[in-house]
């Protein structure tokens, strides 16, 4: 006769009941994910530790995904998809760009280091897609050229990531905002200043204003510049 079960003693508490597993699946596995790229970076992202995420075992989770590239492919066609479309149908074409842009840059900044997944890659996930479709709508209906309208999609795609990736770099090193950019700023303004004028004289000149300016300012003065130069083939510029 089996012997009866040892009672727990009082002063114990009670142990709670398992929480339910969440049920697996690719959105499941994307939502962890990205989770973890936003409280520890991409760097700490590897299956093994979506499946920790997950409370499951890695090999579960190949199911969803070949691999960490095409999770992290997902993944960042994830984030494309919280970028509001542009509208061809705006009455300022080279507003809804500047929109986008900078909508593009505050999505990809509100995510950590993700859009380094975005360096040297054409996306071309259903979300990514569909953005860069609409990006095209509203420049060729501004009567841009084709290649003029690839081309410069292209290079204000790059001027939003390498300014996202910077600004994730100087967060990881406790730059976070202007207020604490501006020790290191004015360390490189001082010693810009203080090189041998006979040699440097344009970069001793110029110390104060190479690293004047917010972060926020620079990118405006970016993307201002691409569509200035832009605005020339438009319908109406020289593109006629």
């Amino acid at each position: 006769m089996p012997a009866a079960a040892i009672p727990a003693p009082p002063w114990r508490a009670p142990k709670k009941p398992p929480a339910a597993r969440q049920p697996l699946s690719a959105e499941a596995v994307l939502s962890a994910a990205l989770r973890l790229v936003d409280r520890d970076g991409l760097d700490a992202l590897s299956m093994r530790r979506v499946a920790q995420e997950l409370g499951t075992g890695a090999a579960s989770l190949y199911a969803y995904f070949a691999n960490k590239e095409e999770l992290l492919e997902q993944l960042l066609d994830r984030v494309i998809g919280e970028v509001p479309l542009p509208s061809p149908a705006a009455p300022d074409w080279a507003d809804e760009i500047k929109r986008s842009c900078y909508a593009s840059r505050a999505v990809f900044c509100a995510h950590r280091d993700l859009v380094k997944v975005a360096r040297a890659s054409i996306p071309v996930g259903p979300n990514s897609l569909r953005y860069t479709e609409a990006m095209l709508a509203v420049l060729r209906g501004a009567g841009i050229p084709d290649r003029i309208a690839a081309w410069s999609l292209d290079q204000l795609s790059l001027v939003v990531v390498a300014d996202a990736i910077e600004a994730a770099i100087h967060a990881e090193r406790g730059r976070r905002t202007e207020a604490d950019s501006a020790p290191y700023f004015a360390q490189v303004r001082d010693y810009l200043a203080n090189l041998p004028a006979d040699e440097f004289p344009n970069l001793v000149a110029m110390a104060p204003t190479m690293v004047e300016g917010s972060g926020d300012e620079r990118f405006a003065f970016a993307i201002d510049l691409m569509l200035g130069g832009l605005a020339r083939h438009a319908r109406g510029g020289d593109g006629r």
